[in-house]
């Protein structure tokens, strides 16, 4: 049995907050001088573009190569993969176990030099640092800042080596594209109803499955600690450092003695959120120190995974409210009447269709199959509600950000704690189909903003909403006017705005980055579907545009609105 290879999924979006960085390692004495010839100025470009799918093949240091060539040799051999053992030759003895390559990866996007710094230092100096990665595989991205990488040297038996520098490694946007894969990580909702996904970056090929396991026994990152939890019981480990083997489509992952406390369910859920983590296995075995663990067959009470919705854009079309295709609308039985008699102006169907949440000139509305449609919110101001899996209907007035409500199908108010700023707009909010994650869109002075925070949930209270957590997107956008937002798919948050006469659809991945979408001809409202080229755009003059792999089609439809399907 070996290691399965995850398979590489590209990362192409992005979140964005100021950062000026500057890495700088501790100086280290040292004898001997380095070479160099010419002016004491910076040295040559450091070429780090590298065609995309690239296998790198790296090499050791070259016998009397001078300290510009062994750090240079040492950042190329960053691309490598394994565990860095080409990169580790680089090193002087003294300094081979201080260095911690999974410390972090600083992304580049832009020119880089080497300057001299003193007879036995460099500085490498990227001029645009765009993210940076950390030991959890977290991706975080922020605005272009220069950063400087401190290196001291030393020589050995005649031959220079590197005896400080910082922990981690450096990469091109292009060469980390190559070396490391997306990989979502799957946790559970505190009400344990649905899986809430967290996307990391590990480096591809051989040992990308154990860092995956070993990541969902740490537990849920500090952004989703509240709205997510996991199934192992606390203090599981591997069993050793690479206890995880692939075998086919099969898993045999080997834990240590506290996994014997998880209850049925709990040992269920264990493998659930393995299965789901490694993407490719369609089985796993699982047990603690060489004993196989007893894990009941799948029943009812796991979370089932994320349906697609109706590829139908579901519209308000003439009065009538209901699924278009061929030049028809199908209406919901029980549902498209009593919605359309509302005079809606936007609406969100709940999953499975058992609801809608309506918004029209008198407020927020909920309209079930049974019984009649209830008013939950009268203020004035309110923009398109958003519901989530346990039937809260979220609503808030534009102008007032910490007024945000979650409602029950019975009326009853949940205040919802907020940290937004008070004197922004909201110009639209949508749940994620997990319903642990709240993605919001603002105007403000600044321009538009983008924020997505985790739900947290009164367990003890049929899971009602108490606050959101810290974002951990907080992300300005370019200038302009925010107009709407949809969630794409579990991890892709897009948003709509206007400059000028140009309308933009941005893609935002929550963990990673950001990508231009292009520009549809106009727009007023955003929806997401299955994906990229389920998403849709509303114009101003109320004919609807696609998103196709060539770009925004229009079609042949009209609309009043688009309703968000969950």
């Amino acid at each position: 049995m070996t290691e399965f290879p995850r398979p590489v999924r590209r990362s192409r979006r992005a979140t964005g907050a100021a950062v000026v960085l500057a890495l700088l390692a501790p100086l280290l004495a040292a004898c001997g001088g380095i070479p160099y010839s010419g002016d004491v100025v910076t040295g040559s470009e450091v070429s780090q573009q590298d065609p995309g799918g690239t296998e790198y093949i790296v090499e050791g240091p070259a016998e009397g190569a001078t300290a510009e060539e062994i750090l240079r040799g040492f950042i190329a051999a960053f691309k490598s993969s394994g565990d860095y053992d080409v990169a580790r030759q680089f090193l002087s003895s003294s300094f081979l176990d201080d260095w911690d390559p999974r410390e972090s990866v600083l992304v580049h996007n832009g020119g880089s030099s080497i300057v001299p710094v003193s007879d036995t230092a460099l500085d490498y100096v990227v001029t645009s640092a765009t993210a940076s990665v950390d030991s959890a595989g977290t991706y975080r991205q922020f605005a272009p800042a220069p950063a400087t990488l401190h290196y001291e040297f030393v020589q050995e038996d005649g031959e220079w080596r590197i005896s400080a520098a910082p922990g981690g490694i450096v990469l091109s946007q292009s060469s980390f594209e190559n070396v490391f894969s997306e990989n979502v990580l799957y946790f559970l909702d505190t009400g344990g109803a649905a899986l809430v996904p967290d996307l990391r970056w590990f480096p591809a090929g051989t040992g990308v499955a154990t860092r995956v396991v070993s990541a969902l026994l740490a537990g849920p990152p500090p952004w989703l600690q509240g709205a997510a939890t996991s199934s192992f019981p606390a203090g599981t480990q591997l069993s050793s450092p690479k206890r995880v083997a692939i075998d086919g489509t099969t898993a045999y992952v080997d834990l240590t003695s506290e996994a014997l406390e998880a209850s049925p369910l709990q040992r269920q859920r264990m493998r659930l959120q393995i299965e789901s983590s490694l993407g490719l296995i369609t089985s796993t075995v699982i047990s603690v120190d060489g004993t196989e663990l007893s894990i009941p067959d799948p029943g009812p009470g796991l979370p089932q995974p994320q349906l697609p919705v109706d590829n139908r854009p579901l519209i308000l079309h003439d009065g009538s409210f209901g699924y278009y295709a061929n030049g028809q609308i199908s209406l919901i039985d029980g549902l498209s009447e009593q919605v359309a008699a509302l005079a809606p102006d936007a609406a969100t169907l709940a999953s499975g269709g058992s609801a809608i949440a309506v918004l029209n000139a008198e407020g927020v509305w909920v309209v079930r199959r049974e019984g009649d449609p209830a008013l939950l919110d009268a203020r004035a101001g309110l923009i398109a509600p958003t519901l989530d899996i346990y039937g809260y209907t979220w609503s808030v007035p534009a102008g007032s950000p910490t007024a945000l409500r979650a409602f029950a199908f019975d009326g009853t108010a949940y205040d919802v704690t907020t940290a937004l700023p008070p004197d922004a707009r909201v110009a639209a909010i949508e749940v994620s189909r997990d319903g642990a994650r709240l993605a919001i869109l603002l105007a403000t002075p600044a321009g538009p903003r983008l924020m997505v925070s985790a739900i947290m949930r009164d367990v003890n209270a049929s899971n009602a909403p108490l606050g959101l957590g810290v974002p951990v997107v907080d992300a300005s956008l370019d200038s302009g006017t925010a107009v709407d937002l949809a969630w794409m798919d579990e991890t892709t948050v897009v948003t709509l705005s206007e400059s000028g006469d140009d309308t933009l659809v941005l893609a935002h991945q929550v963990g990673g980055r950001r990508e231009s979408l292009g520009s549809p001809d106009s727009g007023v409202q955003i929806v997401g579907g299955n994906g990229e080229t389920g998403l849709r755009v509303l114009g101003e003059d109320g004919v609807v545009a696609a998103r196709r792999p060539s770009g925004w089609q229009t079609t042949q439809i009209t609309a009043e609105f688009i309703a968000t399907q969950r």
